[in-house]
């Protein structure tokens, strides 16, 4: 079983994304999960291979702002409706990823309340 550094939460965020040094336009997609250290990212067009950097721009969940962070492609898989990505943050500002962890835990909680009320 795969082991991880840190608990990946599922929140969809809205994300626009390219590879970075590069004049590519940005491609759409939203976020399946969100750690201290990475994020999935779901989108019908990933034009993206492994080790790539790339420049993400997350919508911050609690702001209308989107939130700059660069990483690197560390897999992706094709699926039905187009590809997953796992980025592995290189910098994101501590503030805004500090806060977007915080609401995917408040709405972690949520549904676990949920789950016990059944």
């Amino acid at each position: 079983m795969e082991r991880r550094k840190y608990i990946r939460f599922e929140i969809p965020l809205d994300v626009i994304f390219k590879r970075s040094n590069n004049g590519d336009r940005y491609s759409e997609g939203v976020t399946k999960n969100f750690s201290r250290d990475g994020c999935c990212i779901e989108s019908r067009a990933i034009d993206l291979t492994m080790n790539t950097p790339v420049d993400l721009r997350v919508r911050h969940p609690l702001k209308n702002v989107f939130v700059s962070i660069c990483g690197d492609v560390v897999w992706k898989h094709q699926i039905s409706a187009g590809w997953t990505a796992g980025i592995k943050f290189s910098d994101m500002d501590k503030e805004a990823k500090s806060e977007i962890l915080d609401q995917a835990y408040n709405l972690w909680v949520e549904r676990m309340r949920e789950i016990k009320r059944e």
